[in-house]
């Protein structure tokens, strides 16, 4: 499949994916709880996983479990509008297992 112009330069397309970069610099434990708990998905069958499925538990691993997840030791704090962002980067990282469903974005090209 042949990158946008946005994918190849990493050029954020639109407000939520500005927010979303600056959460994911910041907060890595989200992505590494992400790809942990999508593995676990895909462990036990699942071909198609929702991201909103993965985007509760780690609220739940974070709220309830993980007590120290940031560096000033707040819980972390996710948007919803973080889960696509999560789901298009696992599908990029993992050609071979593209378990999440995407549609278009804001700012994305036909």
């Amino acid at each position: 499949m042949q990158q946008t112009m946005f994918e190849a330069f990493e050029v954020p397309r639109n407000e939520h994916e500005i927010r979303f970069m600056e959460f994911h610099k910041k907060n890595p434990v989200v992505w590494d709880l992400w790809q942990k708990f999508t593995k676990e998905a895909i462990s036990h069958g699942m071909g198609v996983v929702g991201s909103q499925l993965i985007l509760e538990r780690i609220r739940w691993e974070t709220a309830i479990r993980l007590h120290d997840t940031t560096a000033d030791g707040q819980s972390v704090k996710i948007c919803n509008h973080h889960k696509v962002f999560y789901a298009r980067l696992w599908n990029k990282q993992n050609p071979h297992q593209q378990v999440f469903k995407t549609r278009k974005i804001e700012g994305e090209n036909e």
